[in-house]
Protein backbone atom coordinates (compact mmCIF):
# COMPACT_ATOMS: atom_id res chain seq x y z
CA UNK A 1 0.00 0.00 0.00
CA UNK A 2 2.84 2.34 0.83
CA UNK A 3 0.84 4.76 3.00
CA UNK A 4 3.13 6.85 5.21
CA UNK A 5 0.46 8.49 7.34
CA UNK A 6 -3.16 8.12 8.32
CA UNK A 7 -5.89 10.74 8.48
CA UNK A 8 -7.88 9.27 11.35
CA UNK A 9 -8.00 11.11 14.65
CA UNK A 10 -5.50 9.79 17.19
CA UNK A 11 -6.63 8.98 20.71
CA UNK A 12 -3.86 8.23 23.19
CA UNK A 13 -4.32 5.81 26.07
CA UNK A 14 -1.90 5.24 28.93
CA UNK A 15 -3.33 1.85 29.83
CA UNK A 16 -3.48 -1.77 28.70
CA UNK A 17 -5.48 -3.55 26.03
CA UNK A 18 -8.36 -4.39 28.36
CA UNK A 19 -8.76 -0.76 29.42
CA UNK A 20 -8.63 0.43 25.79
CA UNK A 21 -11.34 -2.06 24.84
CA UNK A 22 -13.48 -0.90 27.76
CA UNK A 23 -12.98 2.75 26.84
CA UNK A 24 -14.02 2.15 23.24
CA UNK A 25 -17.06 0.22 24.44
CA UNK A 26 -18.01 3.19 26.63
CA UNK A 27 -17.75 5.41 23.52
CA UNK A 28 -20.12 3.11 21.64
CA UNK A 29 -17.45 1.93 19.19
CA UNK A 30 -17.69 -1.82 19.74
CA UNK A 31 -20.20 -4.64 19.33
CA UNK A 32 -19.98 -5.46 23.03
CA UNK A 33 -17.05 -7.82 22.64
CA UNK A 34 -13.38 -6.97 23.31
CA UNK A 35 -11.55 -5.53 20.32
CA UNK A 36 -7.97 -5.28 19.10
CA UNK A 37 -6.73 -1.69 19.50
CA UNK A 38 -6.37 -0.12 16.03
CA UNK A 39 -2.87 1.29 16.41
CA UNK A 40 -1.26 3.14 13.50
CA UNK A 41 1.12 0.24 12.93
CA UNK A 42 -1.73 -2.29 12.77
CA UNK A 43 -3.86 -0.13 10.46
CA UNK A 44 -0.93 0.45 8.07
CA UNK A 45 -0.33 -3.29 8.00
CA UNK A 46 -4.01 -3.89 7.24
CA UNK A 47 -3.84 -1.42 4.35
CA UNK A 48 -1.13 -3.54 2.77
CA UNK A 49 -3.95 -5.93 1.85
CA UNK A 50 -5.35 -3.58 -0.82
CA UNK A 51 -4.05 -1.50 -3.72
CA UNK A 52 -6.74 1.14 -3.09
CA UNK A 53 -5.68 4.51 -1.70
CA UNK A 54 -6.29 4.84 2.03
CA UNK A 55 -8.09 8.17 1.61
CA UNK A 56 -10.43 6.91 -1.12
CA UNK A 57 -14.08 7.18 -0.12
CA UNK A 58 -16.48 4.45 -1.20
CA UNK A 59 -19.37 6.77 -0.40
CA UNK A 60 -21.29 8.10 2.57
CA UNK A 61 -22.76 5.44 4.82
CA UNK A 62 -26.28 5.95 6.19
CA UNK A 63 -27.74 6.93 8.48
CA UNK A 64 -24.81 8.97 9.90
CA UNK A 65 -23.51 9.73 6.39
CA UNK A 66 -19.84 9.53 7.34
CA UNK A 67 -17.36 8.83 4.54
CA UNK A 68 -16.61 5.12 4.23
CA UNK A 69 -12.93 5.53 3.39
CA UNK A 70 -10.56 2.65 2.82
CA UNK A 71 -8.69 3.76 5.92
CA UNK A 72 -11.81 3.65 8.08
CA UNK A 73 -12.56 0.17 6.79
CA UNK A 74 -9.04 -0.89 7.74
CA UNK A 75 -9.46 0.56 11.25
CA UNK A 76 -12.58 -1.51 11.84
CA UNK A 77 -10.96 -4.57 10.26
CA UNK A 78 -8.15 -4.33 12.81
CA UNK A 79 -10.64 -4.03 15.66
CA UNK A 80 -12.45 -7.15 14.42
CA UNK A 81 -9.29 -9.25 14.22
CA UNK A 82 -9.01 -9.48 10.41
CA UNK A 83 -5.88 -10.24 8.44
CA UNK A 84 -4.83 -7.92 5.56
CA UNK A 85 -6.11 -10.47 3.02
CA UNK A 86 -9.63 -9.56 4.14
CA UNK A 87 -9.46 -6.00 2.79
CA UNK A 88 -10.59 -6.69 -0.82
CA UNK A 89 -13.58 -8.65 0.50
CA UNK A 90 -14.54 -5.88 2.92
CA UNK A 91 -14.18 -3.14 0.32
CA UNK A 92 -16.35 -5.01 -2.18
CA UNK A 93 -18.96 -5.71 0.50
CA UNK A 94 -19.15 -2.04 1.52
CA UNK A 95 -19.44 -0.96 -2.13
CA UNK A 96 -22.41 -3.28 -2.58
CA UNK A 97 -24.10 -2.14 0.63
CA UNK A 98 -23.74 1.49 -0.47
CA UNK A 99 -25.47 0.76 -3.77
CA UNK A 100 -28.79 2.64 -3.70
CA UNK A 101 -30.63 -0.55 -4.64
CA UNK A 102 -29.53 -2.16 -1.38
CA UNK A 103 -31.40 0.36 0.83
CA UNK A 104 -28.79 0.31 3.60
CA UNK A 105 -30.33 3.28 5.40
CA UNK A 106 -33.55 1.35 5.93
CA UNK A 107 -31.74 -1.85 6.89
CA UNK A 108 -29.72 0.09 9.50
CA UNK A 109 -32.82 1.47 11.21
CA UNK A 110 -35.52 -1.16 10.78
CA UNK A 111 -37.15 -3.13 13.59
CA UNK A 112 -36.67 -6.20 11.37
CA UNK A 113 -33.72 -8.41 12.47
CA UNK A 114 -32.04 -8.05 9.08
CA UNK A 115 -28.27 -8.28 8.82
CA UNK A 116 -25.83 -8.38 5.89
CA UNK A 117 -24.84 -11.90 4.89
CA UNK A 118 -21.66 -12.22 2.83
CA UNK A 119 -21.28 -15.21 0.49
CA UNK A 120 -17.90 -15.46 -1.25
CA UNK A 121 -17.08 -17.48 -4.35
CA UNK A 122 -14.02 -18.09 -6.47
CA UNK A 123 -10.25 -18.16 -5.87
CA UNK A 124 -10.22 -15.49 -3.15
CA UNK A 125 -11.79 -18.04 -0.83
CA UNK A 126 -8.35 -19.62 -0.56
CA UNK A 127 -6.18 -16.49 -0.33
CA UNK A 128 -8.49 -14.95 2.28
CA UNK A 129 -8.88 -18.34 4.04
CA UNK A 130 -12.66 -18.19 3.87
CA UNK A 131 -14.41 -21.44 4.68
CA UNK A 132 -17.55 -23.12 3.36
CA UNK A 133 -17.50 -26.56 4.98
CA UNK A 134 -18.69 -27.96 8.31
CA UNK A 135 -19.70 -25.16 10.68
CA UNK A 136 -19.09 -22.42 8.11
CA UNK A 137 -21.46 -20.00 9.86
CA UNK A 138 -19.38 -20.34 13.01
CA UNK A 139 -17.90 -20.49 15.43
CA UNK A 140 -14.26 -21.36 14.82
CA UNK A 141 -13.25 -19.99 11.39
CA UNK A 142 -11.18 -16.85 11.82
CA UNK A 143 -11.63 -15.29 8.37
CA UNK A 144 -15.39 -15.92 8.31
CA UNK A 145 -15.94 -14.59 11.81
CA UNK A 146 -13.58 -11.61 11.66
CA UNK A 147 -14.74 -10.38 8.23
CA UNK A 148 -18.38 -10.66 9.26
CA UNK A 149 -17.60 -8.87 12.51
CA UNK A 150 -15.75 -6.10 10.70
CA UNK A 151 -18.89 -5.45 8.64
CA UNK A 152 -20.90 -4.98 11.83
CA UNK A 153 -18.29 -2.59 13.28
CA UNK A 154 -18.26 -0.65 9.99
CA UNK A 155 -22.06 -0.32 10.08
CA UNK A 156 -21.79 0.88 13.68
CA UNK A 157 -18.79 3.20 13.54
CA UNK A 158 -19.11 4.63 10.03
CA UNK A 159 -22.86 4.22 9.56
CA UNK A 160 -23.74 5.22 13.12
CA UNK A 161 -26.26 2.42 13.70
CA UNK A 162 -26.06 2.16 17.48
CA UNK A 163 -28.27 -0.68 18.82
CA UNK A 164 -31.39 0.53 20.60
CA UNK A 165 -30.78 4.09 19.43
CA UNK A 166 -30.58 4.17 15.64
CA UNK A 167 -30.74 0.42 15.10
CA UNK A 168 -34.31 -0.33 16.20
CA UNK A 169 -34.14 -4.14 15.74
CA UNK A 170 -36.82 -5.37 18.15
CA UNK A 171 -35.09 -8.43 19.56
CA UNK A 172 -31.70 -8.46 17.90
CA UNK A 173 -30.18 -11.41 16.07
CA UNK A 174 -26.96 -13.30 16.79
CA UNK A 175 -26.12 -13.12 13.07
CA UNK A 176 -25.70 -9.36 13.48
CA UNK A 177 -22.39 -10.05 15.21
CA UNK A 178 -20.99 -11.80 12.14
CA UNK A 179 -22.36 -13.59 9.08
CA UNK A 180 -19.81 -14.34 6.39
CA UNK A 181 -18.97 -17.59 4.60
CA UNK A 182 -17.70 -19.13 1.40
CA UNK A 183 -19.64 -21.48 -0.82
CA UNK A 184 -18.42 -25.08 -0.64
CA UNK A 185 -17.79 -25.25 -4.39
CA UNK A 186 -15.57 -28.33 -4.11
CA UNK A 187 -18.36 -30.52 -2.73
CA UNK A 188 -21.18 -28.96 -4.72
CA UNK A 189 -22.62 -30.86 -7.70
CA UNK A 190 -24.21 -27.67 -9.00
CA UNK A 191 -23.32 -24.41 -10.68
CA UNK A 192 -21.63 -22.14 -8.10
CA UNK A 193 -23.72 -19.20 -6.94
CA UNK A 194 -21.56 -16.60 -8.67
CA UNK A 195 -21.72 -18.43 -12.01
CA UNK A 196 -25.51 -18.68 -11.68
CA UNK A 197 -25.49 -14.91 -11.18
CA UNK A 198 -23.60 -14.28 -14.42
CA UNK A 199 -19.91 -14.34 -13.49
CA UNK A 200 -17.11 -16.57 -14.76
CA UNK A 201 -16.09 -19.52 -12.59
CA UNK A 202 -12.55 -18.12 -12.22
CA UNK A 203 -13.86 -14.76 -10.93
CA UNK A 204 -13.68 -13.93 -7.24
CA UNK A 205 -17.15 -12.67 -6.36
CA UNK A 206 -19.03 -11.53 -3.29
CA UNK A 207 -22.79 -11.62 -2.87
CA UNK A 208 -24.29 -9.49 -0.10
CA UNK A 209 -27.89 -10.02 0.99
CA UNK A 210 -29.88 -8.89 4.01
CA UNK A 211 -31.20 -11.89 5.92
CA UNK A 212 -33.22 -12.76 9.00
CA UNK A 213 -32.48 -15.55 11.47
CA UNK A 214 -31.97 -18.94 9.87
CA UNK A 215 -34.35 -21.90 10.10
CA UNK A 216 -32.66 -25.28 10.38
CA UNK A 217 -34.01 -27.83 7.87
CA UNK A 218 -33.25 -31.39 8.92
CA UNK A 219 -33.92 -34.53 6.94
CA UNK A 220 -31.51 -37.46 7.15
CA UNK A 221 -33.39 -39.55 4.57
CA UNK A 222 -31.49 -40.81 1.54
CA UNK A 223 -34.68 -40.58 -0.59
CA UNK A 224 -34.78 -37.50 -2.79
CA UNK A 225 -38.56 -37.30 -2.43
CA UNK A 226 -38.22 -36.93 1.35
CA UNK A 227 -35.44 -34.35 1.14
CA UNK A 228 -37.32 -32.28 -1.43
CA UNK A 229 -40.55 -32.43 0.57
CA UNK A 230 -38.86 -31.32 3.78
CA UNK A 231 -36.92 -28.51 2.12
CA UNK A 232 -40.00 -27.18 0.35
CA UNK A 233 -42.28 -27.41 3.37
CA UNK A 234 -39.77 -25.54 5.53
CA UNK A 235 -39.92 -22.48 3.28
CA UNK A 236 -43.63 -21.91 3.85
CA UNK A 237 -43.94 -19.31 6.59
CA UNK A 238 -46.55 -16.53 6.83
CA UNK A 239 -44.36 -14.68 9.34
CA UNK A 240 -41.30 -13.99 7.19
CA UNK A 241 -40.80 -10.68 5.43
CA UNK A 242 -40.62 -12.55 2.12
CA UNK A 243 -44.35 -13.10 1.88
CA UNK A 244 -45.04 -9.38 2.18
CA UNK A 245 -42.51 -8.50 -0.52
CA UNK A 246 -42.66 -9.98 -4.04
CA UNK A 247 -39.12 -8.75 -4.79
CA UNK A 248 -37.37 -10.56 -1.94
CA UNK A 249 -34.23 -12.63 -2.47
CA UNK A 250 -34.44 -15.44 0.13
CA UNK A 251 -31.40 -17.64 0.75
CA UNK A 252 -31.36 -21.43 1.00
CA UNK A 253 -28.05 -22.95 2.07
CA UNK A 254 -28.14 -26.60 1.01
CA UNK A 255 -25.64 -28.98 2.57
CA UNK A 256 -23.55 -31.09 0.15
CA UNK A 257 -25.35 -34.32 1.11
CA UNK A 258 -28.81 -32.93 0.30
CA UNK A 259 -27.38 -31.41 -2.89
CA UNK A 260 -25.92 -34.76 -4.00
CA UNK A 261 -29.18 -36.63 -3.31
CA UNK A 262 -31.16 -34.09 -5.32
CA UNK A 263 -28.58 -33.88 -8.09
CA UNK A 264 -28.61 -37.67 -8.47
CA UNK A 265 -32.39 -37.37 -8.95
CA UNK A 266 -31.91 -34.87 -11.77
CA UNK A 267 -32.43 -31.64 -9.84
CA UNK A 268 -30.15 -28.87 -11.05
CA UNK A 269 -30.01 -25.62 -9.11
CA UNK A 270 -32.29 -24.03 -11.69
CA UNK A 271 -34.82 -26.85 -11.47
CA UNK A 272 -34.76 -26.61 -7.68
CA UNK A 273 -35.38 -22.85 -7.82
CA UNK A 274 -38.35 -23.49 -10.09
CA UNK A 275 -39.69 -26.20 -7.74
CA UNK A 276 -39.49 -23.91 -4.70
CA UNK A 277 -41.14 -21.13 -6.68
CA UNK A 278 -44.01 -23.41 -7.70
CA UNK A 279 -44.55 -25.29 -4.47
CA UNK A 280 -43.32 -23.18 -1.51
CA UNK A 281 -46.52 -21.13 -1.48
CA UNK A 282 -49.11 -20.39 1.17
CA UNK A 283 -52.82 -19.67 1.00
CA UNK A 284 -53.75 -16.01 1.19
CA UNK A 285 -55.93 -16.76 4.25
CA UNK A 286 -52.74 -17.64 6.16
CA UNK A 287 -51.66 -13.99 6.00
CA UNK A 288 -52.93 -11.55 8.59
CA UNK A 289 -54.88 -8.54 7.33
CA UNK A 290 -51.84 -6.33 7.94
CA UNK A 291 -49.52 -8.60 5.98
CA UNK A 292 -52.01 -8.84 3.12
CA UNK A 293 -52.00 -5.06 2.99
CA UNK A 294 -48.20 -4.95 2.95
CA UNK A 295 -48.23 -7.28 -0.02
CA UNK A 296 -50.81 -5.10 -1.77
CA UNK A 297 -48.67 -2.03 -1.10
CA UNK A 298 -45.93 -3.60 -3.22
CA UNK A 299 -48.28 -3.84 -6.20
CA UNK A 300 -51.68 -5.49 -6.41
CA UNK A 301 -50.79 -7.20 -9.69
CA UNK A 302 -48.00 -9.06 -7.86
CA UNK A 303 -50.09 -10.11 -4.88
CA UNK A 304 -50.81 -13.70 -5.91
CA UNK A 305 -49.24 -16.15 -8.32
CA UNK A 306 -51.70 -18.76 -9.55
CA UNK A 307 -53.97 -17.95 -6.63
CA UNK A 308 -51.42 -18.36 -3.83
CA UNK A 309 -48.69 -16.31 -2.12
CA UNK A 310 -45.22 -17.33 -3.34
CA UNK A 311 -41.89 -17.15 -1.54
CA UNK A 312 -40.89 -14.49 -4.09
CA UNK A 313 -42.25 -13.64 -7.51
CA UNK A 314 -39.50 -15.10 -9.71
CA UNK A 315 -37.59 -18.38 -9.32
CA UNK A 316 -34.24 -16.76 -10.14
CA UNK A 317 -34.63 -14.50 -7.10
CA UNK A 318 -34.23 -17.53 -4.83
CA UNK A 319 -30.54 -17.81 -3.89
CA UNK A 320 -29.25 -21.36 -3.51
CA UNK A 321 -25.69 -22.04 -2.36
CA UNK A 322 -24.04 -25.26 -1.18
CA UNK A 323 -22.60 -24.74 2.29
CA UNK A 324 -21.58 -27.05 5.13
CA UNK A 325 -20.39 -30.61 5.48
CA UNK A 326 -21.72 -33.97 4.35
CA UNK A 327 -22.84 -35.13 7.79
CA UNK A 328 -26.24 -34.87 9.47
CA UNK A 329 -28.56 -33.82 6.67
CA UNK A 330 -28.95 -30.20 7.82
CA UNK A 331 -29.68 -27.34 5.44
CA UNK A 332 -31.07 -23.92 6.35
CA UNK A 333 -33.34 -21.12 5.17
CA UNK A 334 -32.53 -17.43 5.70
CA UNK A 335 -35.45 -15.17 4.71
CA UNK A 336 -34.95 -11.78 3.09
CA UNK A 337 -37.49 -9.03 2.72
CA UNK A 338 -38.00 -5.33 2.03
CA UNK A 339 -34.31 -4.29 2.17
CA UNK A 340 -30.92 -5.73 1.29
CA UNK A 341 -31.90 -7.51 -1.91
CA UNK A 342 -29.01 -9.69 -3.08
CA UNK A 343 -26.31 -7.92 -5.09
CA UNK A 344 -23.05 -9.40 -6.40
CA UNK A 345 -19.79 -8.04 -7.78
CA UNK A 346 -16.25 -9.09 -8.63
CA UNK A 347 -13.71 -8.62 -5.86
CA UNK A 348 -10.83 -6.42 -7.03
CA UNK A 349 -7.34 -6.65 -5.45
Amino acid sequence: MGASSLRSTRVRFSCGVDEISDALFDKGCTDGLPIIPPTEERVLRMLEGTSRSSDESLGKMPPAQFDATVEKIAVNAVMAGCRPEAMPVLIAAVELMLDARWDLGYLQTTTNPLTPMLIVNGPIRRSAELYGGTGAMGPGWRANVSIGRAIRLILLNIGGAAPGDIDKCTQGFVGKFSLCLAENEEESPWTPLHVARGFAKEDSVITVVGVNASTNIHDSSDRWQDVLKTLTGSLKSPGTANVADPNSTPVILVNPLHAKILDDAGYTMERLQEHFFRHARIDVDELSARRRQLRLDHGEENFLVEGRVPLTNAPERILIAVVGGMGGGHSCFLPNGHYGYALSKRIAP
